[in-house]
């Protein structure tokens, strides 16, 4: 007998029936991302690395695996040395063929419970077509960076982000 529900695809490692991956924005950026940055070894859970160039410059369809309905995925975001460009530029203007991201809203701060600046958290939408004809799909990126001090003061070479994909009813 099958293990797997047909047409459903086999996603590696699972979690428990039930089980639901729901961290704060505090939680996710303290219990992860930080941890990612000090090369501080955390728990089995594994995220998706992937290069902000790559994850901003394709549909976002192209960047998750789906499984068994799962409409919310998190990623580490290696920063590569184009990223401030293109967070000004591709990412607002260009995109692939299909569409392209779109920040919306203020940047917003993630505090700790003393009030100090943890990360800075900026929402991206998708768009389908071209910028002078979009029309807004269902997809949202939640990206959430730290201060330029927190490298410096650990001493880190590579500048990662912490992001949380969702995926809206179509």
């Amino acid at each position: 007998m099958e293990d797997q529900v047909a047409g459903n695809e086999d996603c590696g490692d699972k979690l428990p029936v039930g089980f639901r991956f729901l961290p704060t924005d505090v939680e996710f950026v303290t219990h992860y991302l930080i941890n990612k940055v000090i090369y501080n070894p955390f728990s089995s859970f594994i995220f998706q690395e992937i290069n902000a160039t790559e994850l901003y410059t394709k549909s976002p369809k192209n960047s998750v695996q789906f499984c068994n309905g799962e409409r919310e995925w998190f990623f580490f975001i290696y920063m590569d040395m184009n990223i401030d460009n293109m967070h000004n530029k591709a990412i607002e203007k260009g995109g692939d063929e299909l569409g392209f991201w779109q920040s919306i809203g203020d940047r917003k701060c993630v505090k700790d419970t003393n009030g100090n600046i943890l990360a800075t958290k900026i929402t991206f939408i998708y768009f389908s077509g071209s910028p002078s004809y979009r029309k807004k799909r269902h997809w949202r990126i939640d990206e959430f960076r730290l201060p330029i001090q927190f490298y410096t003061l650990h001493n880190s070479k590579e500048k990662w982000a912490a992001g949380r994909l969702s995926r809206g009813r179509d």
